[in-house]
């Protein structure tokens, strides 16, 4: 019994002490050889006068404004928001709940990050569409082929209202033959959504 716990004591100190130059080296590259090559970021050199101060300010506005033109605008946004859109009323159509409401989840994630893409076009599209979303949902959870139908015809009133309201002239339409479709398709087959089924 004394002998572990003496045991125990000498690791415990032998783990405590200070690593030297050599052992501090070995140990980060056997670390990185581990990590599959992956070293430590590299430390960032000290800024020591104002006009090292003023370069870095500047490359970092430049890094800024190349960043802000890599951000989405809402006609990038759009097409991903309208896909998930497709998926769920034929996902719907065919008594596929669980996909039904996975692209409903997804639209609601998606109406809550429209903000910072655009903050007034996002809290306009959010005001429009957060109660037919809820509405949506609720019919897909029952699996409710009548209430879905009838949460979607106001779902696409909805589209057009805010798309009104923002100056675009495109028109949603529930019609496959009245609209541009490109997407991709998608093996539907009956299904519940499952009790746990949240993102």
């Amino acid at each position: 019994m004394k002998r572990s716990r003496f045991l125990r004591i000498f690791l415990l100190a032998m783990l405590s002490l200070p690593l030297s130059g050599t052992a501090l080296a070995d140990r980060d590259r056997e670390h990185g050889q581990m990590m599959g090559g992956q070293t430590a970021p590299m430390k960032e050199p000290g800024l020591e006068t104002v006009d090292e101060l003023r370069q870095e300010i500047k490359a970092l506005r430049q890094r800024v404004a190349a960043l802000e033109e890599l951000k989405p605008r809402f006609t990038n946004f759009m097409p991903n928001f309208s896909e998930r859109f497709h998926v769920m009323h034929r996902a719907g159509d065919a008594d596929d709940w669980a996909v039904a409401a996975h692209e409903i989840d997804e639209m609601q994630r998606l109406s809550r990050v429209s903000k910072n893409i655009d903050a007034k076009l996002g809290e306009m599209m959010q005001a429009f569409m957060a109660g037919n979303l809820r509405t949506l949902r609720e019919a897909v959870e029952h699996g409710n082929r009548k209430a879905f139908q009838a949460a979607l015809k106001d779902a696409v009133a909805s589209c057009n209202g805010c798309h009104q309201a923002s100056g675009s002239t495109i028109a949603v339409t529930l019609d496959v033959e009245e609209s541009l479709s490109m997407r991709h398709p998608h093996a539907l087959k009956k299904s519940r959504v499952p009790k746990d089924h949240r993102h």
